[in-house]
């Protein structure tokens, strides 16, 4: 099958895989629908992993399709385009997406409307990688945000659906503002394509040229509260810590990403998008700082790793506006726009492991108090975990998190610092590797000897298909490391295109630069001796994380934009 054919396929092998399961769901027993359930996961997870695959040499050669699908003029039809950007962005997604599948069956939700509903919310993350058309990517955007609801929702806690509800209630107010955008520059150009505004971006000027440039700045703040930057962090924190494991892992991995990288081609079309770059980048750096001091206060283990993702995801806007702010089209811009995309990679991987491990820990324990909360390697082995897999993997997934060799994270991270050195803002982000360490030191824990008798769940048992999802992210982690240079240098190459100059990747070799690493270690033990004494204790014991409501959610909102929109205009 051609290029023409193929690149389709994530999008419409999963609404078919979710067709198959509703039918099965609607009109056979029990024993038809798992096996339906089954076929629905080849159909729509597996297939599109092996179009991807059938794709890799087309993307190689920088081949891209344009297209408008159904009957439609040109000028009114939904425009999709396919590209090294678009397959790296549902890659990513099928990475994380895979052990989420696998996980999710013995750890629940096991409704088949789970199914059916993230089947829908994987041909929505395609389609919104794909898109070439700003309206549709609304939609998509709106797609995924249902989708991502109910998910949450499907977690049996009584607080879940409030979560659920309080993600809607901020998600739908993000996308008011990008409504307005997307009207903003709809009436200046007359259409919603990105190849129709790209033609009319030159002939604006005076008062169209401001609107185009608001317009910008409301569908740039709308991504960033979809990617729970600071202060739009406020929605994260209680879906990711109610929702189910694998939902969790698969909120924080990737769905915060997708909405970030799916408008960079929007970016390249209004002039002024340079000065959104830099202040992308101050956002980045410190969200990553607020993100981890935040962490470092929490004492719930799923809400530690939700305030760790706002921290983690600063890495990546801070790299990602730099790029906008070099310009895209630039060798330099492209480059650090592939390395985000890289440390999106990195991050995926670490914290979907990270949010099963300790998913699984903390059911076994009973507990999500870090406070309370010890012997978990014990209480799995109560469980017929023979060997320690989920502390294994644990392990793993923290020393990526923590930048530590030899995972992937140790080599996006370090590169990620080195090429994006020159700019203040990355001091932010030198301060947040070393009290990374210090907030994970706080999950190991629960993995020490308890002193006490352990109160363990019976009913929480480590599956083999829980343990196959523990090893494939763990082995993508541990391999990605070894393998680090060839994997940047297809991202580099495949994004290449989106570069006029081709001077190619000059290579750093994180091992060289061991000192930095010790440094960071030995500044984060220092942290970690401090915090254990008896005053810091006192002092740090009444200190809490505040829930964020919706009238700081609007208040950061309204910052943001004017703050934005200051930064453009003067």
């Amino acid at each position: 099958m051609s290029i023409d054919t193929l690149f389709l396929a994530p999008i419409y092998l999963p609404l078919l895989a979710a067709s198959l399961i509703l039918a099965a769901k609607a009109f056979a027993g029990e024993t038809v629908r798992k096996a339906f359930e089954i076929l629905g996961f080849f159909i729509g997870l597996v297939l599109p992993a092996c179009a991807l695959l059938a794709l890799m040499g087309a993307v190689w050669d920088h081949q891209s399709v344009e297209t408008v699908i159904g009957a439609w003029e040109t000028s009114l039809g939904i425009h999709y385009h396919f590209d090294g950007l678009s397959y790296l962005l549902i890659a990513l997604h099928l990475i994380v997406s895979i052990p989420f599948w696998l996980y999710s069956r013995h750890a629940g939700p096991k409704q088949n409307s789970f199914s059916v509903v993230f089947f829908v919310q994987c041909a929505a993350v395609a389609a919104t990688s794909l898109t070439a058309d700003l309206f549709n990517l609304f939609v998509c955007l709106e797609v995924m945000g249902i989708t991502s609801y109910v998910l949450v929702a499907s977690s049996e806690k009584d607080s879940s659906a409030l979560a659920s509800f309080n993600y809607l209630i901020f998600s739908a107010t993000a996308m008011v503002f990008f409504l307005l955008g997307t009207f903003g520059l709809y009436r200046i150009t007359g259409s919603l394509s990105y190849e129709a505004i790209a033609a009319a971006k030159n002939n604006l000027g005076g008062n169209d040229l401001v609107v185009a440039q608001l317009s910008l700045v409301l569908i740039v703040i709308s991504t960033l509260l979809r990617s729970a930057v600071f202060p739009l962090h406020g929605w994260l924190v209680g879906a990711h810590s109610k929702a189910p494991h694998a939902v969790s892992a698969l909120l924080s991995g990737v769905l915060i990403k997708i909405p970030l990288f799916a408008h960079i081609r929007l970016l390249l079309l209004v002039v002024g998008s340079q000065r959104i770059g830099f202040t992308m980048a101050w956002a980045g750096g410190i969200s990553s700082v607020v993100g981890i001091l935040l962490a470092l206060f929490e004492h719930q283990a799923k809400r530690l790793l939700a305030y760790s993702s706002i921290s983690q995801i600063g890495y990546v806007v801070c790299t990602y506006g730099l790029a906008v702010k070099a310009g895209i089209e630039t060798e330099k811009g492209a480059l650090l726009l592939g390395i985000a995309l890289l440390y999106a990679f990195c991050h995926a991987l670490a914290k979907a492991l990270l949010f099963l491990t300790v998913g699984s820990a903390t059911d076994a324990l009973c507990t999500k108090d870090l406070r309370k909360a010890r012997g978990a390697i014990a209480a799995l082995r109560q469980q017929v975990e023979r060997i320690p897999l989920t502390f294994i993997c644990f392990i793993i997934a923290t020393l990526s998190m923590t930048a530590l060799p030899p995972t992937i994270g140790f080599m996006g991270k370090s590169t990620l610092l080195h090429l994006a050195k020159n700019h203040a803002s990355v001091h932010l982000l030198t301060v947040t590797s070393v009290l990374t360490i210090v907030a994970y030191s706080k999950l190991a824990l629960m993995f020490l000897p308890s002193k006490k008798a352990l109160a363990v769940n019976n009913c929480c048992v480590v599956s083999k298909g829980m343990k196959l999802s523990y090893v494939l992210l763990a082995l993508s982690i541990l391999c990605g490391g070894f393998f680090y240079e060839s994997i940047l240098s297809f991202f580099v190459h495949i994004l290449s295109p989106l570069s006029e100059a081709k001077g190619g990747y000059i290579a750093y070799y994180a091992y060289q630069n061991m000192g930095k690493t010790f440094v960071t270690l030995a500044l984060a033990f220092i942290i970690i001796a401090v915090s254990r004494t008896t005053w810091v204790r006192n002092l740090t014991r009444s200190v809490t994380s505040k829930e964020v409501g919706f009238a700081d959610l609007f208040f950061g909102y309204a910052l943001a934009i004017a703050f934005m929109a200051g930064n453009l205009l003067w």
